[in-house]
């Protein structure tokens, strides 16, 4: 079936390198660059008050709260973390480890960072600025 909609698709290899990189830079890059505005953008009033603020009406915060978005933020989302797993298929350099591990990681940033608590402590992102690009957390 997934070879009817993307021809190739049979024959997915498990590991790519190149797919794998190209997914990590275009994350930190372009993804996180657009993320950043996208999110800033939504706590503007106008789209706060319209759209963004049913999100953070949860008292307390947990990892269920990180999909509670109404559906036209789901779709924004949808789109900008589409750009890494498209880019891989048209480029050719995808692998079933870059899709299936790119989707994990980021359902499972963004249910880290609503969880209330610190997995990695600050002082680790002192000392690795770069990391803040590729995890999320509460602080």
């Amino acid at each position: 079936m997934g070879n009817a909609v993307l021809p190739g698709a049979s024959h997915l290899p498990s590991w790519r390198i190149d797919g794998i990189v190209l997914t990590v830079l275009l994350h930190m890059g372009p993804v996180e660059f657009l993320y950043y505005w996208l999110h800033r953008a939504l706590h503007h009033h106008y789209l706060y008050s319209r759209y963004h603020s049913h999100h953070h009406s949860s008292v307390v915060t947990e990892p269920i709260t990180s999909v509670i978005h109404p559906f036209a933020e789901h779709i924004m989302y949808f789109i900008l973390f589409a750009i890494p797993l498209l880019t891989m298929v048209f480029t050719g350099t995808a692998s079933m480890a870059a899709i299936l591990g790119y989707i994990t990681y980021i359902d499972f940033m963004n249910n880290m960072g609503h969880c209330n608590i610190e997995l990695v402590p600050k002082r680790v992102f002192h000392i690795l600025p770069p990391l803040k690009y590729l995890m999320y957390t509460p602080s």
